[in-house]
């Protein structure tokens, strides 16, 4: 009979803590449009010399599929944190003889776990993570199989991470939120090429604007 009167006193102790806890939850799907400027690109390929150069790249952000974030947060107190992933696309502009195809356009995948801090008008974001890049390649005239990887999916866990971002919400309600944000983000991504391996890092910037629930 004890044992069951503590049973009940953690049931009690439970329901009160969830009663009082008044966390916020909050989803987001954020499309928008990204940016990387000039980045140093070096490719190590078994039996070749190294190549480096400096890569321009284009994200295609409007073209499907699309560039987008989603992002699911809990909030207390004007702070929280959450859960993101931001599907980035990039294209090699300046190919060459030698890489005559080098893209991660099934998403250089940022997959972040964001600390943020409310302000009356906006908030900010800070977060860190792994990317998990789907490369698609042709390098000296050898193309890499897009299976493998996670689930035999093309996918790879290639690198880090980093982000800040603010978040300035245009529409607030108490169940709706359309954000406007705009992020940095700096990332290293080690990607897999026939033989070899893609040191790809990119700093990118993101506006983003999308619908959001709130609950």
């Amino acid at each position: 009979m004890k044992i069951v009167g503590y049973i009940s006193l953690l049931i009690l102790f439970t329901n009160y803590a969830l009663a009082q806890d008044k966390r916020a939850w909050q989803f987001e799907f954020l499309p928008g449009v990204a940016y990387v400027p000039p980045m140093p690109l070096k490719v190590e390929q078994s039996g070749y010399d190294d190549i480096s150069m400096t890569a321009r790249y284009r994200t295609e952000s409007l073209r499907l599929p699309i560039y987008y974030s989603y992002r699911l947060s809990t909030l207390k107190n004007n702070k929280g944190w959450s859960i993101e992933m931001n599907h980035l696309k990039i294209y090699l502009d300046n190919t060459t003889d030698e890489i005559q195809n080098l893209s991660v356009s099934h998403g250089y995948n940022q997959l972040l776990f964001n600390h943020h801090m409310v302000k009356p008008k906006f908030t900010w974001i800070l977060g860190l993570g792994a990317v998990i890049g789907h490369p698609e390649s042709t390098v000296r005239n050898l193309t890499f199989d897009e299976k493998g990887g996670l689930f035999n999916d093309g996918y790879y866990i290639s690198g880090f991470v980093l982000q800040g971002a603010i978040h300035y919400p245009l529409i607030n309600t108490k169940h709706f939120i359309l954000p406007l944000e705009g992020k940095l983000t700096a990332a290293y991504g080690k990607i897999p090429i026939v033989d070899g391996y893609a040191h790809i890092p990119v700093i990118a910037f993101h506006i983003l604007l999308g619908p959001g629930l709130k609950w």
